[in-house]
């Protein structure tokens, strides 16, 4: 038996793949704008393109953010919030808390993870952040490791 493709169905498939392929952003794509770099970054994790989404995070943290990426997959994120930003004097980094809603597949439990995350200026045209790895690790069930809590990006 074979299969046939609607020759109509062909342009819209190949439309959507494009579309697809294209709808997620990347750290290249982003003008280097804090807000921006804030909102691609939360809209990667809130897909669930957490290897694009490691590009932000902060080169001290990203090896454990990365080693989440199995269980994050459980979650599926349906919304983000994102509070009101503190700049520091300066302007060079940033607090904001974000609030992730989301789901475990396992359980069809909503959860809402608090994001307190802390950017930096790395350059003119690059933010990076050090998310809130326990927040995470807490709505996977996981023992979550001790973070500092500090009120700039070095003390």
């Amino acid at each position: 038996m074979k299969t046939r493709i609607d020759a109509r169905w062909i342009a819209p498939i190949c439309l959507a793949l494009t579309l697809g392929c294209n709808a997620f952003p990347n750290m290249a794509d982003t003008d280097g704008s804090f807000e921006d770099s804030l909102r691609t970054y939360a809209k990667l994790v809130r897909w669930g393109e957490l290897d694009r989404a490691s590009a932000f995070v902060d080169e001290d943290q990203r090896a454990e953010f990365v080693a989440l990426r199995p269980d994050l997959e459980r979650l599926r994120f349906t919304d983000f919030d994102v509070g009101p930003v503190r700049f520091g004097e300066e302007g060079d980094y940033a607090r904001v808390k974000v609030v992730y809603h989301a789901y475990d597949v396992s359980t069809l439990v909503e959860q809402r993870i608090v994001d307190d995350q802390v950017w930096s200026q790395e350059s003119r045209t690059q933010w990076s952040v050090r998310t809130n790895l326990p927040g995470f690790q807490k709505a996977l069930g996981i023992t979550p490791v001790k973070q500092n809590d500090d009120d700039g990006p070095n003390g």
